[in-house]
């Protein structure tokens, strides 16, 4: 337990004293939200075809990006807790030279979510046509078991696998290994990881309450455009913040682990 709230403190710690890496990220989140601003439609509105299909594009060119700034942020970050400092100049060379592993690596854990997710949808797909409710409760009952199997043994430790990617410099499957090894040495772990990252989204939550009341008063003053950039200019600035402190302090934790099971074997 202890773990988990130092894990924290440290990422914070992480993100205020590397304020030039979170800059970066503000300034991205910045213009992906300004620029997906004419993408918004109003409630019960149905976006014309034109309008969906240049979505679609934004949101995979967007996520593209991202894996880049994956890369140069998780490559800074392990400089500033191995080495005490991070070069900001590194950014675009560790985004570069971890694109491939992260695209890889995500596109690996996505098919094995989805096959999982084919598996237990045919499973309710194929018993629906019985019309016995009985068969049909212990088919989703099955289905929801193979979900939450999969999730404690596969799905959450798979989480620390881009930090041994990053950490360690690993290849894309001996990351993914590395990461159920890590995270499931003792299985007691995985709840660990569970609890961190619950703890991290209830402070994202609670912040982004805080300020969202805040900019939602100021809004009901202002035009409506206005009130729309201000919103994007305050998640950007808490995401990009926030964003490095997740980063930090999962890396934390994963060195932590790693470390005890080094020691284990």
């Amino acid at each position: 337990m202890t773990g988990v709230f130092d894990a924290i403190k440290r990422g914070f710690s992480v993100a205020t004293k590397n304020l030039g890496l979170v800059l970066i990220l503000i300034i991205f989140n910045l213009i992906g939200n300004l620029t997906s601003l004419p993408f918004a439609v109003q409630p019960g509105q149905t976006p014309p075809p034109e309008m969906m299909a240049g979505a679609m594009i934004f949101t995979v060119v967007f996520i593209l990006i991202s894996i880049f700034m994956q890369g140069g942020s998780l490559g800074l970050v392990r400089d500033s807790i191995k080495e005490g400092k991070m070069k900001l100049a590194s950014f675009v060379t560790y985004g570069a030279k971890y694109y491939l592993k992260l695209l890889g690596l995500g596109v690996i854990i996505i098919l094995i979510i989805g096959i999982i997710a084919l598996i237990a949808g045919l499973l309710i797909a194929l018993t629906a046509p019985l019309n016995n409710v009985v068969i049909s409760g212990i088919a989703i009952a099955i289905a929801i078991a193979i979900g939450i199997i999969a999730s404690l043994f596969y799905f959450i430790p798979f989480a620390l696998s881009p930090y041994a990617l990053i950490c360690e410099g690993l290849g894309v499957v001996a990351a993914l290994k590395r990461g159920l090894v890590v995270a499931k040495k003792p299985f007691v772990r995985v709840f660990l990881i569970i609890l961190l990252f619950v703890i991290l989204i209830l402070i994202s939550l609670g912040v982004g309450l805080v300020f969202g009341f805040l900019v939602g008063l100021i809004s009901a003053v202002v035009p409506a455009t206005v009130g729309k950039i201000l919103m994007a200019v305050v998640t950007s600035i808490i995401n990009g913040y926030l964003g490095i402190v997740m980063m930090a302090a999962f890396m934390v934790y994963y060195l932590g682990l790693a470390a005890k099971t080094e020691k284990t074997i």
